[in-house]
């Protein structure tokens, strides 16, 4: 009887990450025949927003407050090399969506965003030269950053679940950023040393938009491996006839 019992389980729990589930109510249904498919798609990410503040583990939807990333390095020839570790991003989940462009027929999708306030705390490791300064330490960074857009480019494709059924996987995830402003500090530059940190950092926030240019590529590469895997995580729950049905 325990055996019977523990088969059923594991019954059980194969066909529950196996097969697909239905739409849950936050998630709203774009036709795709619909002459307005981007508009439409577009709604139901606005709609779908206020379960990124706090996630929804049962659909595989983690929390965008905060958003957590592993670790980002940047690096600039052989003049300097900037590495994040533990990072933590503050204001994610508070986008909105300026444009969205959506062709189910080759599955590219096409989404602007405006960031309104991000802010960042992270461990950082840092050695070589930026703006023409030595610049080396080990420590907190903290950072904070104004009016930033996102322009963020999907191609999916259609693949069969081990169910037999449709699914869209995202293939390829591209995100470009912009800064309108902000302002940066490393602690404890040089060992500590009180002068040089503080002389650093002023230099750095004094020429804010080139130092972010030298970190923009990697940060950009870390929210789309991120993102890709978020989304997969989501997409692989439902069909494709359930996501975009015809009618």
């Amino acid at each position: 009887m325990r055996k019977i019992v523990l088969i059923g389980l594991v019954v059980a729990t194969i066909l529950s990450t196996t097969f697909a589930r239905d739409l849950p109510d936050f998630l709203h249904v774009c036709k795709r025949n619909d002459p307005n498919l981007g508009d439409c798609i577009k709604s139901s990410v606005e709609n779908f927003k206020p379960h990124l503040h706090s996630g929804l583990p049962e659909y595989n939807i983690p929390s965008l407050e905060p958003l957590f990333l592993k670790e980002l390095v940047a690096t600039t020839g052989a003049s300097i090399r900037l590495k994040l570790s533990n990072i933590r991003v503050n204001g994610a989940s508070n986008f909105a969506v300026t444009r969205l462009k959506a062709n189910v027929d080759t599955l590219r999708f096409v989404i602007e965003l405006d960031l309104p306030r991000l802010s960042i705390n992270s461990d950082y490791e840092v050695d070589g030269k930026v703006l023409l300064l030595r610049i080396q330490g080990t420590g907190l960074l903290n950072g904070n950053f104004t009016n930033c857009k996102a322009l963020v480019k999907i191609q999916a494709e259609i693949t069969k679940g081990q169910d037999g059924l449709n699914y869209v996987t995202i293939v390829d995830l591209k995100t470009k950023i912009s800064v309108g402003s902000g302002d940066l500090k490393l602690n404890n530059l040089f060992g500590g040393d009180p002068v040089l940190g503080e002389a650093v950092n002023g230099a750095i926030n004094s020429n804010f938009d080139a130092f972010i240019d030298e970190l923009k590529p990697a940060l950009e590469n870390g929210i789309s491996d991120t993102f890709i895997k978020i989304a997969n995580g989501i997409l692989s729950q439902f069909t494709y006839e359930v996501l975009f049905p015809l009618s």
